[in-house]
């Protein structure tokens, strides 16, 4: 474990090892140990949640970002894959037509009559115009985007409207060109539409596009963030609904870096207590690096129309950071004097690299 007297010691040392090895039109490189522990208070905006925030525990550092900022994510992984965004309850839907000038208010319209592109709790089909919340890039809801342009169909997207102000639903289509993605929208009734170029930068899990203001600075690079917390789209199994699950707007989500190689396990009180687990407990843990949900909804309980949630106090999260090191992280308040979308969590570092 780091102690402040190490951390001094180490920083003296590595000046002087740079004042005898760098030249003068070098630049010094220190890496700042990680951050040992801390309490950070998320600052989710308030009672309408309107961020949604990026945490970096070896820095102690919080990021929110505005949840109605962008519209869609751009994967900068091999795949061309686009995300709706999920953090507002945005829906999508397919529509079989390849041109979009011939999409209009007709087959917006079917689809408010229906309800089927509302993110509600009664909307059985909803997680059929979602992207797969716990692993959204493994089965995003409009798929692979072709590198044949013919065969990108056009998309009715419902930007969403959970927790923020509803906003004009737009029709979209994505081609690539060029090792680069294409994307068209415009308002469903117009008889035109905008185009914008998106490159792709490996240093980003995503490049963030605003139908509004274009591209978009949203998350932080891919190693500099743990965990986000944030409303959005959660599920559930529910037999009622297709395919048995229940796609539904939840407040207090919470989703670890899968894609910047984070992971993630959750630890029970009963097996080890959040005080007593050090360095030796961590042989056989299996961190989870392919469900982003694993902390999600599951840190806190209850709620309803006449009960307010309450964190779980039986439970506690193990996450290993992009860079190796391995934190335990625990939620000890859901409200800031009462109000909501101001949780707080403790940190503690386990084993730094």
């Amino acid at each position: 474990m780091i102690t402040t007297k190490y951390i001094h010691v180490w920083i003296v040392g590595a000046l002087a090892a740079f004042m005898f090895s760098c030249g003068d039109s070098e630049d010094p490189i220190l890496e700042v140990p990680p951050v040992e522990e801390g309490e950070i208070e998320i600052n989710g905006g308030g009672t309408t949640f309107p961020n949604s925030v990026f945490i970096n525990l070896s820095k102690e550092e919080q990021l929110p970002v505005r949840r109605d900022k962008w519209d869609l994510a751009f994967s900068t992984g091999t795949d061309f894959k686009v995300l709706i965004n999920g953090t507002t309850g945005a829906l999508a839907y397919s529509t079989g037509i390849f041109d979009l000038n011939t999409v209009g208010e007709e087959q917006a319209e079917a689809l408010r009559s229906s309800g089927r592109l509302e993110m509600s709790f009664t909307n059985m089909e909803a997680i059929l115009s979602v992207d797969l919340p716990s692993n959204p890039l493994s089965a995003p809801v409009m798929g692979t985007v072709n590198s044949t342009s013919s065969s990108n169909q056009v998309f009715i997207l419902n930007r969403g409207s959970f927790g923020i102000d509803p906003r004009p639903w737009k029709k979209i289509r994505i081609l690539v060109q060029d090792g680069k993605y294409l994307l068209q929208h415009a308002d469903i009734s117009s008889t035109s539409f905008s185009t914008l170029e998106v490159s792709k930068d490996k240093e980003f899990n995503f490049i963030y596009v605003s139908f509004d203001e274009g591209i978009v600075e949203v998350e932080p690079k891919k190693g500099e963030w743990d965990f986000m917390w944030s409303a959005g789209t959660s599920i559930t199994p529910f037999p009622q609904a297709v395919n048995g699950t229940l796609a539904y707007p939840f407040q207090d989500l919470v989703f670890h870096n899968i894609y910047g190689n984070v992971g993630a396990v959750q630890i029970m009180e009963a097996d080890i207590a959040y005080e007593n687990f050090t360095e030796s407990n961590l042989s056989g843990l299996e961190f989870n690096i392919d469900n982003r949900l694993t902390i999600g909804s599951n840190w806190r309980g209850g709620g309803g129309p006449n009960v307010s949630p309450t964190i779980r106090n039986d439970r506690y999260y193990i996450l290993r950071d992009s860079r190796g090191n391995i934190y335990k992280v625990r939620f000890i308040a859901l409200t800031r004097d009462g109000e909501r979308g101001r949780p707080t969590f403790e940190f503690k570092l386990v084993k730094g690299i």
